[in-house]
Parts: structure tokens; C-alpha cells; sequence
């Protein structure tokens, strides 16, 4: 086959695509002239640029509206650098100690997991490595476990947790609900009415939590979070 014949059969299958993409009816028939042909396949052409289009305005409003819902929220596309500290023993004994040394104690409990256990009481035998450019303060480092907060958090991730901030309405924060444990989840309005905060999950899944104040705690605002996985896919609300 010579090479003009090739090139007009990747044309072809190539315009046929794009038609397809377009969702426009099927090639006119043969009986019908060069030029409508044409003319049809252009017009595909152009419906497809303009999905093309239409879904890159899409994906960059999705990014928007994700970096205002994390805002305050930085983000390392790594894994954390592990320390080993001085001695293994419990977190809250490392707090301070990991401060002074550029890092934060990592607890191995995980947030969103369900566990109703004192997180300080947690013992540690790892560090991660702290930013040079990251204030000082108190921080304790969490590994996230669910997909409640996707697509801002991946399962596996690890956040950190800056002790001694306080939680602005709409941070994303780390609390311990009384019923599911230490959960990371966006401090959104008080619940009208009731002495405590709504607690929302980024994945429409998942319902709002409601933390009373007198039988939870707010633990600290995320300020950093460190994902070495790919992109974080939402798992979809079942359908009723």
C-alpha cells in the first residue's frame, strides 16, 4: 500500500474516532458527495475539540475547588524521610523531644480507623523528618487510613498534625469522636442547636459526623500531608 493510501486510512480511522467521541450520527452514505463527507467529519472534528475543551474547564474547576477545601493543607508527593528517635517509648514523651530535633513522632494507629484508644498513650519507635521551612512547633504525624477525604488525602498517606494551632472553621483537622475514634475530616459549620462542630468527609460516601465537644476533642489543624500513590479515586455513593 503506498504511503498516500496509508495516510488516508489513519485519517479515516482518526476522524472516525473523533466522530464517535462526538456522539454524531453514523457517516452519511456512500451516494452522498466528497465534500459532505468531509464537511461531516469536520464537523466532528470541531464537536470533539470543543469536549476536549469542556472537560479541561471540568478538571481545572475539580482542582480549584479541591485546593480551597485543602487550603492550609501542603502537600510532598513523597513518602516522608523515617528518623529513628533516641529510644522507642510512648508519643506523648517524643513530642517535645522530636521538636527540638526537626521531627514529629509517628503513631502507627492510623486516623479514621475506628480505634478508640488514647492516641498519646500510643507507643512509637519512628520520626519523620520535618521540612527546613516548616515553623516550630508541636507535631505528631498520623497515617490516614479509608478514602473519606479523597481526592485531598489517599489511604496510606501520612498528615501532619501541628498541636498547638487552632482549628479555623474549615480546616481540615485531625479530632477523636467518641464513636469512631481519630478521624481526619473537614471542621466544617456547628450543628444548629447542639453544643459541638460538624465533621465532613471530601467523598460524597461518606456522611457528616457531629462531634460534641464534651465527649470529643479537636487534636490539631493538618498542615502537611506526604502521599507516595498515584491519584486518589473517590469510591461512589451506591445509588438508592
Amino acid at each position: 500500500m503506498s504511503d498516500r493510501h496509508e495516510w488516508q486510512r489513519d485519517a479515516a480511522v482518526w476522524l472516525a474516532g473523533r466522530s464517535i467521541e462526538a456522539g454524531l450520527p453514523a457517516a452519511p452514505p456512500a451516494a452522498e458527495s466528497r465534500l459532505a463527507r468531509a464537511m461531516a467529519a469536520f464537523r466532528g472534528w470541531q464537536a470533539a475539540q470543543r469536549h476536549e475543551t469542556d472537560a479541561a474547564r471540568f478538571a481545572a474547576s475539580v482542582r480549584g475547588r479541591v485546593e480551597a477545601l485543602g487550603g492550609g493543607v501542603r502537600r510532598v508527593d513523597r513518602a516522608p524521610d523515617i528518623v529513628s528517635p533516641p529510644a522507642a517509648g510512648p508519643l506523648a514523651s517524643m513530642v517535645v523531644a522530636a521538636r527540638e530535633a526537626r521531627a514529629a513522632p509517628l503513631a502507627e494507629l492510623g486516623v479514621a480507623a475506628g480505634s478508640g484508644r488514647e492516641l498519646l498513650d500510643e507507643p512509637c519507635d519512628a520520626w519523620v523528618a520535618l521540612p527546613a521551612d516548616l515553623p516550630t512547633s508541636r507535631y505528631v504525624a498520623l497515617r490516614v487510613v479509608g478514602d473519606s477525604m479523597v481526592p485531598l488525602l489517599h489511604s496510606g498517606d501520612v498528615v501532619l498534625v501541628a498541636l498547638d494551632l487552632a482549628v479555623r472553621p474549615g480546616a481540615v483537622a485531625v479530632a477523636r469522636h467518641p464513636a469512631h475514634g481519630y478521624v481526619v475530616k473537614r471542621v466544617a459549620r456547628a450543628v444548629a442547636g447542639r453544643p459541638g462542630l460538624s465533621l465532613a468527609s471530601l467523598n460524597p460516601a461518606y456522611p457528616p459526623l457531629e462531634l460534641d465537644l464534651r465527649t470529643g476533642a479537636l487534636l490539631g489543624p493538618v498542615v502537611l500531608r506526604w502521599c507516595a500513590h498515584g491519584p486518589a479515586k473517590p469510591r461512589l455513593a451506591p445509588r438508592p
